[in-house]
């Protein structure tokens, strides 16, 4: 049974004053949404309350096996207040793998950081690569407390808690040009999140990075891999932050309020409906959140995403309005009102809205991604559309969906060939993305390019044999060449799959074609 310290309070006494730090209290996560997938983190606040650090892994979405991106505004939820805000991504640095994100707000717990006389006055075990590598034990006796937001089942349901590890063993090893803290001899044995803390009393000594095992030795040997805190703390005071606020950070000003562990499940399952492209299923839990946190503009914000999700267009809109009554400002709010402005009709005000957007946030590649996809709807604007695709590849010149976008740009402008072209670039990045082989497959059959086609769709499928979508692709084409027969086998092969009603429709009319087909070509 993995231990909690949501209720456990340390004592963290200062020269000038002491407060109460519970540790817990510094942690929250990260959501991050990049182009073809979205993840959650663990990470901790530091410094004045209005910094995150989490593992750099965290904030990079790795899009081929060359090509990566950072994702510069992923959302952090603090699992002290159930808050959440879109953050920034300051900086991030692959050799000391972690990230530093800056809130919008300042004031919440901080995790102080532990100095270098930690390490020197309770004289950390060593060890070298030599010895680490050996498979052998190593280390002594160092004990820490790791604590990480993680994933446990409660009852029949997933929730987000805060898990505690104890690590018995430890051993300091230098390696390239840094210090790395490896633990062992860690209960429970269970998964620890990469960004968690790690802990000696109330101070964190490190940020737990991975889990490295060994197999060279007469068994397996596992270590956990840390960065730790002096040079956590000299990366960040080279890029601004107060090194003795990261040491001895103030008491924090913002209260937790009642419902706070409600509003952070919430979110969290909200945010992860939306990440996994199904934000009309959040709309109950969006409710639920509008009820417990109606001060809140996001609580709003995410209603009106899931009402969106839902067909809920009207409803929608008066949810995004309650949200900027709050605040105007609200990262996000524009073009998501425009989106559900769209569903509506109202395109000249969505037009506003996705213009005062790119405006407002002229650094976000979001509302100029948006606008170049509301300009695509219409035959007249076209160019404009090819304008604001071209600005969004610019802006994040390593996203195969900035790519990919500017590929169906040309296709409506019946450019095949420059839409084909953007689609390899896209593979060359990308070259197991679903997306890229769907955009390929439509591109080619609409040039005529039938052999092609079915080339992509088939990879298409080969790539998400269970994806119904997929199937349903490769099914309709097949039936369009006459191949009958397999599209019926597909047809099969998708119903065995319990799909949701809007596919079972369409395969309906799909089996209505392949029948109606078959007769027609009998004899």
């Amino acid at each position: 049974m993995r231990v909690l310290i949501s209720t456990v309070t340390v004592m963290f006494v200062t020269g000038a004053y002491a407060f109460a730090v519970n540790l817990s209290d510094c942690a929250g996560v990260i959501r991050v949404f990049g182009d073809s997938v979205s993840w959650m983190s663990s990470c901790f606040v530091v410094g004045d309350g209005s910094w995150a650090i989490a593992s750099a892994d965290a904030v990079i979405e790795k899009v081929g096996p060359d090509v990566e991106q950072p994702i510069r505004k992923p959302i952090f939820i603090s699992f002290y207040t159930g808050q959440a805000w879109q953050c920034e991504l300051r900086a991030y640095d692959k050799e000391l793998e972690i990230a530093l994100l800056k809130l919008p707000i300042a004031g919440l717990p901080a995790a102080p950081l532990a100095s270098s006389t930690e390490f020197t006055k309770s004289k950390t075990p060593t060890a070298t690569l030599g010895q680490i590598m050996s498979g052998e034990p190593l280390g002594g006796v160092w004990p820490t407390e790791v604590y990480g937001i993680t994933r446990e089942k409660r009852g029949s349901e997933y929730r987000l808690v805060v898990g505690q590890w104890n690590a018995k063993n430890a051993a300091l090893s230098e390696i390239g040009k840094r210090n790395w803290l490896f633990l062992s001899d860690i209960y429970p044995d269970s998964p620890i999140p990469n960004g968690a803390m790690v802990a000696r009393g109330s101070n964190v000594v490190g940020v737990y990075l991975n889990k490295l095992t060994i197999g060279s030795g007469k068994q397996s040997v596992s270590f956990g891999r840390c960065a730790i805190s002096p040079q956590i703390a000299r990366y960040l005071s080279e890029r601004g932050i107060d090194t003795a606020a990261l040491y001895d950070p103030p008491a924090p000003t913002i209260k937790r309020e009642d419902g706070a562990g409600d509003a952070f499940q919430l979110r969290a399952a909200i945010y992860s409906q939306i990440g996994a492209g199904r934000p009309g299923e959040a709309l109950e839990r969006a409710q639920a959140l509008v009820k417990l946190r109606p001060s809140e503009a996001d609580a709003h914000l995410l209603l009106g995403v899931a009402l969106t999700g839902s067909g809920k267009f009207e409803e929608a809109v008066k949810a995004f309005d309650e949200a900027a009554k709050i605040d105007p400002k609200l990262p996000t709010l524009r073009t998501s009102r425009a989106l559900a402005l769209i569903g509506l009709g109202k395109l000249s005000e969505a037009e506003a809205d996705l213009l005062k957007a790119v405006e407002e946030a002229p650094d976000d590649v979001r509302p100029v991604t948006a606008l170049a996809d509301f300009y695509m709807g219409d035959e007249k604007t076209y160019d404009k559309a090819f304008t604001y695709a071209n600005r969004a590849q610019s802006m994040a010149p390593n996203s195969p969906a900035a790519k990919l976008l500017l590929a169906r740009v040309e296709k409506r402008r019946k450019n095949y060939q420059a839409a084909l072209n953007s689609i390899q670039a896209v593979l060359k990045m990308a070259p197991k993305w679903p997306d890229a082989y769907y955009a390929a497959g439509t591109t080619f059959e609409e040039s005529g390019d039938l052999v092609n086609a079915e080339k992509a769709y088939r990879k298409l499928v080969e790539l998400q044999p269970q994806n119904t979508t997929s199937l349903i692709t490769l099914a309709s084409f097949l039936a369009d060449r006459g191949k009958y027969d397999e599209a019926a086998g597909l047809i099969s092969k998708i119903r065995e799959l319990n799909p949701p009603q809007p596919i079972l429709d369409a395969l309906k009319e799909l089996e209505k074609k392949v029948k109606g087909a078959k007769e027609s070509a009998e004899p």
